[in-house]
């Protein structure tokens, strides 16, 4: 309780520690309270009603907190009713007359519709997001708790056993106490794990356009290419034409503006697989895997193309602007990124000194490959043309 209690103190915004922390507190007093009734004999059923108030709350609370920790809504009024209705029902099936087995197997059948709710929010995937390990830890603990609510129904159910005894008692004290082992070092683990990430994401995204950075390329070629192999894929550097006039005219409010449409642009026009990175200032560089020299010349040129055919949107009105492309091939699988960024800055100061607002292939790796390079520079010429005559017949 302290170690939550500091935590959910540091942390005010994250409700899930203080759902959390109000399942352990709601345990903690229905286990003191059970603890002074003798093992031996059955509470009377004001206390009984109490205890199951307190552990259906528990189980309610971790629900409830999982819901807020995932950021899917919390029904207070389903909350409380879950809460309540144990507590509420047991002693109206006793003044109905049913049996005591029977009222206690309706206050398990409450508890474990809950349990099971809060299992399915631990292997329940969040859209846009990877599963957090520690959420196993909790799905098992839960998936625990609803097989033990399953046995005590069919126990109760099924055979005479006395209700209350010693070795019962003394049973179902363990095995709450193990399960609130892996429920509560669970709550903590998830807290962890997820902060860790969000620290990874921060370390290796651009704040300002949600892109990678160069820490985030870096992990993402090293996690998806192993440094072997053969891996052809082509390399794109963009630099958006006459940026700093856009700051100095318009305010770096506006430039921002402009680099985050640019980059949300990118992500119309490139693929699922390319890896976008912001570059540096509005340089952004693109890892294309598996695409042919012909291919890339042509997404380049869409890129190019979308860029100058739509303005983008500032405060104060649209504002034409234009993308310089240099690109390059690179095979993954032999160390030779480095050579091929290079070869694309080459492209992109050639694209710039050509006139701006177009696509420049990098040189060949090799002069074997020259052949190769007039094929590209003929492709994109063919492209620019395809594309001012479109242009043309649109003014016309």
């Amino acid at each position: 309780m302290i170690v939550f209690l500091v935590m959910a103190l540091s942390q005010r915004g994250q409700t899930y520690l203080w759902h959390w922390m109000g399942a352990m507190g709601a345990s903690m007093a229905g286990s003191f309270i059970m603890m002074g009734v003798p093992p031996e004999t059955l509470p009377s059923v004001p206390v009984t009603i109490v205890v199951y108030w307190l552990y259906s709350a528990s189980l309610v609370l971790s629900w409830t907190g999982f819901r807020s920790f995932f950021g899917r809504p919390v029904d207070i009024g389903l909350g409380v009713f879950l809460c309540a209705l144990p507590g509420l029902l047991y002693p109206a099936m006793l003044l109905a007359g049913l049996s005591n087995r029977l009222a206690l197997a309706a206050v398990f059948a409450c508890c474990l519709i809950v349990a099971v709710l809060a299992f399915y929010e631990t292997v329940r995937r969040t859209a846009g997001t990877a599963r957090l390990w520690s959420q196993y830890i909790e799905a098992v603990a839960f998936g625990f708790y609803a097989l033990v609510f399953v046995l005590s129904i069919g126990m109760l159910l099924g055979t005479d056993r006395p209700i209350a005894s010693a070795e019962s008692a003394r049973a179902s004290l363990i095995l709450d106490q193990v399960a609130g082992v892996f429920v509560y070092f669970g709550y903590v683990a998830m807290a962890a794990e997820r902060a860790n990430r969000n620290l990874v994401r921060i370390a290796e995204t651009d704040p300002l356009t949600g892109l990678y950075n160069r820490r985030g390329l870096q992990e993402a070629l090293r996690h998806r290419y192993v440094p072997s192999g053969d891996m052809p894929a082509g390399l794109l550097i963009a630099d958006i034409d006459h940026f700093k006039s856009i700051n100095d005219r318009h305010g770096h409010e506006s430039g921002d503006l402009v680099l985050i449409a640019f980059a949300n642009r990118m992500r119309g026009v490139l693929r699922a697989s390319d890896i976008i990175t912001r570059w540096g200032g509005e340089e952004f560089l693109v890892v294309l895997p598996g695409v042919t020299r012909q291919e890339l010349a042509v997404i380049a040129e869409s890129l190019r193309a979308s860029v100058a055919e739509q303005p983008f949107p500032l405060r104060a009105g649209s504002l034409a602007v234009t993308v310089s492309i240099g690109i390059a091939t690179v095979n993954l699988g032999d160390g030779d990124f480095e050579q091929a960024t290079q070869r694309a800055d080459a492209a992109l100061y050639g694209a710039k000194t050509g006139g701006r607002n177009r696509v420049c292939f990098g040189p060949a790796r090799a002069s074997s490959q020259g052949a190769q390079a007039r094929r590209g520079e003929e492709i994109l010429a063919d492209l620019h043309a395809a594309w001012q005559v479109g242009e043309n017949a649109s003014a016309a």
